[in-house]
């Protein structure tokens, strides 16, 4: 196996175990997979910067996740992109078709980019940056 195509298998696997940690709601393996310092998240919701910031708003939205479907996984080196469908529940369930583009360094994620459309979202949660 190439050099480039170990690291794209560790970055995936990593992007990975993250999505099977949200879905799982275990947030200390969650906190394990994401870099320490120099993290960075962006959605239509949330910019964040910190990743003790970062793991409290996983911990205050993720309640309402139900699961997480992965219909497409592209990696190229240390960048995932995932076409998920996310499975939230509130008063009445909800399917949200997202794209999670994620980085890898040194075996942690260092940066995730999660794209979709926020409408019903804004409602739930801050929508200030």
């Amino acid at each position: 196996m190439s050099a480039s195509a170990a690291q794209a298998a560790d970055a995936l696997d990593v992007v990975e175990r993250y999505l099977d940690a949200l879905a799982a709601h275990d947030h200390d393996a969650v906190a394990a997979l994401i870099a320490p310092a120099a993290f960075r998240y962006e959605s239509p919701i949330a910019t964040i910067d910190d990743t003790a910031a970062f793991l409290e708003y996983i911990m205050m939205t993720g309640g309402i996740l139900r699961g997480i479907t992965r219909r497409q996984v592209f990696v190229d080196g240390d960048q995932v992109c995932h076409w998920l469908v996310l499975d939230t529940q509130v008063s009445e369930r909800v399917s949200t078709r997202a794209a999670q583009w994620a980085t890898v360094r040194e075996g942690q994620i260092v940066r995730i980019e999660l794209l979709f459309d926020p409408y019903r979202w804004r409602l739930l949660f801050d929508a200030g940056d």
